[in-house]
């Protein structure tokens, strides 16, 4: 048996897709699994044993060879010169100029958009400057790459002149990458990929649609915004439209944010991902510049990772066309501390907590059940935090930063 499922990986699968690409007799399948997390599975009818997959799976590759460590990159901090793009944008903006950079360069640009008819989210690509607006803002589900990146691999393959930007998770641009190497294409490839937080479940996302429409009112969702500006950047505002209502909510109070933050319903590949926590495939990693530097900015200030010779080229002609701004050089550890870019602890509540994702229980109880098994300080701490989400957003606002300067 010589594919993913011989059961020698490092790890689980994280869901990126690149196997799926590679597999010359089409016997790997791909989808949820029956915890909601996107997942590739292997046909033994279908299988030769020839172990392509495996080249381009993070589970097998050598932590060596997969790319620079973060420490090593030359860190920016960053925005678009436009204001209007940084306002709308998640931090800086500066994975927008990039696409636009692309679009008006005759990349093909590679990022990820909310399909509303699905209520999920998927990769696709952008060939105009309308296409990229949809790339616009966070989206922190799991997004569905197969058939974009077939599409890629397959026009690289016919079309050796088509050049590519590509924007994705750390694992999605290391699958990514190596499958291009394994198919022996000489495309130009340009990858961006992201300080990660992990990926939360389908269920857990299902589960929270639910509450949405039970509790607020809230069904056929026409708009989202993951991370709302309206109040500050620092806040995580989640804003949800439908045809004639709209919720708006901190992170404090909202159901998939306590879920996603609490870091016990992601994958459990994410937790221990080298690629999320030391190292990266990518030319170039995008991020919020948090920490106390930036604690007064309002607007956003994006953290920009320079981790290849092609990544400083092409930031480089970016600053030099007054696309995006530089407030400063600095180590890459001033960013990197105040990322997620450790393991994440209670791993053994993850377990039992994930296995309750299939159960007849609703969000709100299945969050209530498994924080009981924290640490006291955890709940504690968790508690007072959820109480500054009912107060304005003045106040609240003032608190956060008051308690980041002392912490």
């Amino acid at each position: 048996m010589n594919n993913i499922s011989d059961g020698r990986g490092v790890s689980t699968c994280t869901g990126c897709g690149a196997c799926v690409t590679v597999c010359p007799k089409d016997a790997i399948d791909y989808g949820e699994n029956k915890f909601g997390f996107l997942e590739a599975f292997v046909d033994y009818k279908k299988c030769i044993d020839c172990g392509k997959c495996k080249k381009v799976c993070l589970k097998y590759i050598d932590r060596g060879s997969i790319g620079k460590p973060l420490q090593e990159g030359k860190l920016y901090a960053a925005v678009s010169a436009n204001e209007d793009v940084v306002r709308e944008s998640t931090s800086g903006g500066i994975a927008y100029e990039i696409a636009r950079y692309g679009i008006v360069s005759g990349y093909i640009v590679v990022g990820v958009v909310f399909d509303y008819k699905k209520c999920r989210v998927k990769t696709v690509t952008a060939t105009s400057l309308s296409d990229i607006e949809k790339f616009k803002g966070s989206k922190y589900l799991q997004s569905y790459t197969i058939p974009c990146f077939k599409e890629i691999i397959e026009r690289a393959k016919s079309h050796e002149e088509s050049k590519y930007i590509v924007f994705g998770t750390p694992c999605q641009i290391t699958g990514l990458r190596k499958a291009f190497t394994e198919q022996g294409l000489k495309n130009e490839l340009i990858t961006i990929d992201l300080f990660c937080h992990g990926v939360p479940s389908y269920i857990t996302w299902n589960k929270y649609l639910d509450w949405l429409k039970e509790k607020h009112g809230i069904n056929n969702i026409i708009d989202i915004k993951f991370r709302s500006k309206v109040n500050d950047w620092h806040e995580f505002i989640m804003e949800i439209e439908s045809e004639r209502l709209k919720y708006r909510s901190p992170s404090e109070c909202d159901l998939f944010y306590k879920a996603f933050f609490d870091n016990i319903l992601l994958n459990t590949a994410c937790s221990k991902c080298v690629v999320r926590k030391h190292v990266s495939a990518a030319d170039m990693r995008l991020g919020d510049f948090w920490g106390k530097k930036y604690l007064d900015n309002r607007s956003g200030v994006s953290a920009v990772l320079i981790l290849s010779n092609a990544g400083q080229s092409l930031f480089s002609r970016m600053v030099d066309m007054n696309m995006v701004k530089i407030i400063e050089e600095t180590r890459a550890d001033e960013c990197l501390s105040s990322q997620s870019i450790h393991d994440y602890p209670y791993q053994e509540i993850h377990n039992k907590a994930i296995l309750m994702l299939n159960e007849q229980i609703d969000l709100k109880s299945l969050i209530r059940k498994y924080r009981k098994w924290l640490p006291a300080k955890y709940r504690i701490v968790t508690a007072l935090k959820e109480i500054t989400g009912y107060m304005p957003s003045s106040i609240r606002i003032k608190l956060k930063r008051f308690y980041r300067k002392l912490s």
